[in-house]
């Protein structure tokens, strides 16, 4: 993941050298950080995405919701961190060595989301992106933004800036009545 971050990191200076001249390939790909949750595959925009952990020791956050996993301190900075299949579905996702959390740094919130895996860097052609996936969760619709076919699979589009958006997820306390 590390290198496949490097080689992007070159590829995103050469654009900025005004002597560069991006070649056709790169006008027409585009590029995200792809991963795995509920066994489905998504991909969210490479600017949304701050970093890449493994899942960190969280402390439990009374009276919230079942998906808040709790607070990090990730390099003396609080991380909210969650369980984004339970959120979006429901159900919690099922322990594997391979979950990651997803740190998301977006305006003053930082958010750390638990995804199944993370498959690194992923480039499509522009050409393969639909607007509409037909069989997508319904608590995923108002996320995502159509998805790229690669390889016989489809590959979401997950927009973070979305998520942090909704009241819902925002207010993850559990609202008393006195």
């Amino acid at each position: 993941m590390a290198a496949n971050g490097f080689i992007e990191l070159l590829r995103l200076s050469k654009r900025g050298n005004k002597s560069y001249a991006a070649s056709e390939s790169e006008v027409s790909r585009w590029s995200g950080i792809a991963f795995e949750m509920m066994g489905q595959y998504f991909v969210a925009p490479l600017g949304e995405v701050a970093e890449v952990i493994y899942p960190p020791k969280c402390t439990f956050v009374p009276n919230a919701q079942s998906w808040v996993v709790g607070l990090a301190n990730i390099r003396g900075r609080l991380l909210s961190v969650s369980d984004l299949a339970q959120y979006v579905s429901g159900q919690p996702a099922q322990f594997s060595p391979a979950q990651k959390v997803l740190c998301i740094s977006h305006q003053d919130h930082y958010v750390g989301l638990v995804v199944d895996q993370v498959l690194g860097i992923q480039h499509f052609n522009k050409k393969s992106f639909f607007s509409k996936a037909p069989d997508l969760d319904q608590g995923l619709e108002e996320y995502c933004q159509g998805y790229f076919h690669q390889h016989n699979q489809q590959w979401h589009v997950f927009l973070f800036s979305r998520l942090l958006k909704n009241p819902n997820y925002m207010n993850a306390s559990i609202k008393f009545i006195n």
